[in-house]
């Protein structure tokens, strides 16, 4: 059976994809780390568990041995991405969902670089569910949010869970201004790449749009009526764009 390694976004944690594990009803042997600062690893408090490098290594750690199917998410299609380009022959097909390659100048880093240390600090200051009201106030997040309230809640929890620390952490030592550029790299992805986003997330489909013709074999699909989060709105259309190539 393809294992499939699926990488979850800031603020979430591996538990995010037991939904997609269900769409799959069995099709893949899903195997989902949890980045430093999230879900079981919320406590740690080593900076240095925080890099580039201990990303990578935690995927490394759940590929195992074998070629596999990489998933990822926003924070964790931005990683994904730099595992694809130092492993080629280790990913057999990457599947990029409401992520991006990082911004393109130093110009665009350091201003990024800048708002993520404000907001790590806000983080500090005033907790975590403010953050969370702030963080899922914005409009890419409006359809997550119309999720039936049982299924909202138990999302909300897992995010809740977070530490305020931790999350600081990782908005600065791999939020979006920290992580170089990969735009310059994309052609060097010779698997097959698959491009998901939502309909309803404007930003990352232009993004997708662009991805797709500096990617030798890749292809963008997007999921209708669903916004950022499609891994949590439309696990269904995901697992169905899993296996389908």
């Amino acid at each position: 059976m393809r294992r499939l390694v699926a990488l979850h976004g800031f603020t979430g944690c591996g538990a995010d994809f037991k939904a997609l594990e269900r769409a799959l009803s069995g099709a893949r042997s899903v195997v989902t780390p949890d980045w430093p600062g999230h879900g079981a690893k919320s406590g740690l408090r080593e900076e240095r568990g925080y890099s580039l490098k201990s990303h990578l290594d935690a995927v490394t750690e759940a590929a195992g041995d074998s070629e596999v199917e990489l998933l990822g998410y926003s924070l964790g299609g931005r990683i994904a991405l730099h595992w694809a380009l130092a492993h080629p022959d280790r990913v057999r097909r990457l599947i990029l969902v409401s992520a991006s390659p990082g911004l393109r100048t130093e110009r665009e880093r350091a201003e990024r670089t800048a708002a993520d240390l404000a907001l790590a600090e806000f983080i500090r200051a005033q907790g975590v569910d403010a953050f969370l009201h702030y963080w899922h106030g914005q409009s890419m997040f409006h359809s997550l949010r119309s999720l039936p309230r049982e299924t909202l809640d138990e999302i909300l929890a897992r995010r809740r869970s977070n530490d305020a620390e931790g999350l600081a952490l990782s908005l600065r030592h791999v939020g979006t201004g920290s992580l170089p550029s990969l735009w310059e790299r994309l052609g060097e992805l010779k698997m097959p790449v698959d491009l998901v986003t939502g309909s309803l997330d404007v930003i990352f489909g232009v993004l997708a749009r662009e991805m797709v013709t500096l990617i030798p074999r890749a292809r963008h699909g997007e999921v209708e009526d669903a916004g950022h989060a499609v891994h949590l709105e439309r696990p269904g259309d995901l697992a169905a764009a899993v296996t389908g190539r």
